[in-house]
């Protein structure tokens, strides 16, 4: 395959670059010394390079955005060590445990990483159309962070700016105040980023990437209207969804950075040498011997979900009686008897330095961002039948049938999002966007794993702030509700 530069500079970030702010114990609150690169393009380069490299991480796409779907009702997690089990059971974890401190502080190191760039870039004598790219990239970065961080903690701190450890003990800002910084950094770096690059930048926020997240914050906050709205800005740039045949491989080195559906991507590169900068989808899924066992496991409700013919299951689903990179499946080494192999590359050698990257945005999601949106404010039109209808044919089934409610339509979108962004990291936060029943039903609804019980509770519908960070400054407080 084809090494992109943005690849190349994963490995040497993750050894090398920002490696002194590696030990810092929180972000942003502790102030993070001038880095002494800020002088030249190639530093304005590897600066923004820095923000990207954080998505690499486990406790982002590496590993937490994929193995999210076990804290949905997609898959199992068996191992309790890494509390994904104990979240999915809604027992067994509190704001001391490991993942609301681990996701927080990498959130916020990222958003810390992106502040430096916009505080420091604009000084740099540069090429100007370049800088300005960068400076979008960095907000488009940005927003993302916050995003999640509000899906989880709801009211969370907006930091703009480097601080001080003097500035440092801050409150948490409304929800709705994050929302409104997110959205306007998603406008400002749809307004500059490039539709496309060049091969040696392939993997950077396009302009398509930062209208894309803008869709979802507004879907997710129920602006329905902008959310039309700008999944068709999105539309108008030229997306298309893949066809059938390719299907399987737009997750896999095959078909990575296509400009076709794929929108935006997180960068991994196999094999380097290097620890850390390969995908370890291959090293978590249990398809065969040399991956080791399984870490979570797709389960029976996610198989019964699928209609016949969907081809969707097998590209996502290694079940019973069927082979991979040439072996037979053994059941036993999975705890729900599948595996996933969704972006698991079919070789026997690549454990945890595969060169699969995360799609964290494509085409099919702007058409089901669309027909939801579309269906909560004008109800099942022309409009919400041709997007579902286009995601359903593509992989082998049949137009929904006319005449449906409202409520009807909305099921059917849910299961369609659930089917076909399986693994991609929307499963859990579409959950808890939906609301109490849906995240109750969905737990509720997971029983065939043997010993395994999932309780619902409202304090599951957001994590809780870490205890931690509260320590630390008690303007946090007060907890989010329940815990």
């Amino acid at each position: 395959m084809n090494l992109t530069i943005m690849k190349k500079y994963i490995a040497i970030l993750m050894a090398v670059l920002f490696s002194s702010c590696a030990d810092l114990d929180r972000y942003p609150l502790n102030a993070i010394g001038e880095p002494q690169f800020w002088s030249s393009s190639d530093d304005a380069v590897l600066g923004i390079n820095g923000v990207y490299n954080v998505l690499a991480h486990n406790h982002m796409y590496r590993d937490f955005m994929r193995h999210s779907d076990a804290i949905g009702d997609n898959a199992y997690s068996q191992y309790s060590f890494n509390y994904y089990l104990e979240i999915s059971e809604g027992r067994g974890y509190d704001a001391s445990s490991v993942w609301p401190l681990n996701f927080w502080k990498k959130s916020y190191e990222g958003i810390v990483r992106a502040n430096e760039v916009l505080e420091n870039v604009p000084d740099i004598t540069m090429d100007e159309a370049t800088k300005s790219r960068i400076l979008a990239e960095a907000h488009f970065l940005r927003a993302l962070f916050y995003f999640h961080l509000t899906n989880l903690y709801g009211d969370v701190p907006l930091v703009l700016t480097k601080q001080t450890i003097g500035e440092s003990l801050v409150a948490r800002d409304p929800k709705a105040t994050i929302v409104t910084q997110i959205l306007n950094d998603l406008t400002l770096a749809a307004s500059i980023l490039p539709d496309s690059y060049g091969p040696s930048n392939l993997g950077r926020a396009t302009k398509g990437a930062a209208l894309t997240l803008k869709s979802r914050v507004h879907l997710y906050n129920k602006q329905y209207a902008e959310a039309i709205s700008t999944a068709n800005e999105v539309i108008a740039l030229g997306y298309d969804l893949l066809p059938q045949s390719s299907y399987k491989d737009m997750f896999l080195p095959t078909l990575e950075n296509n400009a076709v559906e794929s929108i935006f991507e997180v960068q991994f590169l196999g094999k380097s040498g290097t620890s850390g900068v390969g995908s370890s989808f291959n090293s978590n899924s249990g398809a065969t011997p040399s991956f080791g066992g399984a870490s979570y496991s797709p389960i029976q409700e996610l198989i019964d979900a699928y209609e016949p013919g969907d081809i969707r299951r097998n590209v996502t689903v290694l079940e019973p009686g069927q082979t991979f990179a040439g072996l037979a499946f053994d059941p036993v080494r999975s705890p729900t008897g599948y595996a996933l192999i969704k972006g698991v590359i079919p070789d026997v050698t690549i454990t945890d330095d595969g060169d699969a990257n995360f799609v964290v945005m494509r085409y099919a999601e702007v058409l089901l961002n669309l027909a939801e949106a579309e269906n909560e404010l004008n109800g099942p039109t022309t409009i919400v039948y041709n997007a579902i209808n286009e995601i359903r044919n593509r992989v082998n089934l049949l137009d929904l049938p006319g005449g449906m409610s409202q409520e009807e339509m909305r099921i059917a979108i849910k299961k369609e999002r659930r089917l076909e962004l399986a693994f991609e990291g929307h499963r859990y936060f579409d959950l808890l966007r939906y609301g109490s029943a849906d995240l109750k039903a969905s737990m509720e609804s997971v029983t065939s794993v043997q010993g395994h019980e999932r309780i619902y509770n409202d304090r599951l519908l957001q994590w809780p702030v870490p205890q931690n960070e509260i320590n630390i400054d008690q303007n946090l407080l007060p907890q989010n509700s329940g815990w």
